[in-house]
């Protein structure tokens, strides 16, 4: 059985480029990674072939407030844990689910402004 065979895909070329062209092929690939998973073999047939690369622009970081949220989670767990093992949560275990909470609703609310912002 040959490598080709049952591939969509059967036909390879090998593309040169300049240290200086790399570096700026890696940076779109970058770019384009943040947003939305695409592999190279993609990106480079979807360049060559002229197809669109779509770039979203998102005006907060999803990362930053998805580590919020986990945190959030962990105490949440952590809360529950207790509470199923001992019948009770201490009150700082309290306290710090409510802060990272705040945190979360305040984070979530600064993307939902930005977004509206840039909606306009």
């Amino acid at each position: 059985m040959s490598w080709t065979d049952g591939r969509k895909r059967s036909v390879i070329k090998k593309v040169a480029f300049t240290p200086d062209e790399w570096d700026r092929v890696e940076a779109m690939l970058t770019e384009v990674h943040g947003y939305r998973s695409m592999t190279w073999n993609e990106f480079a047939s979807r360049s060559v072939l002229g197809k669109r690369i779509v770039r979203v622009v998102l005006p907060f970081d999803p990362k930053r407030v998805t580590r919020e949220i986990n945190k959030l989670g962990v105490n949440v767990n952590q809360i529950a844990a207790r509470v199923n093992a001992q019948d009770y949560a201490t009150l700082a275990e309290v306290e710090e689910t409510r802060r990272l909470l705040s945190q979360v609703q305040e984070q979530l609310h600064e993307c939902w402004q930005l977004m509206k912002r840039d909606e306009r």
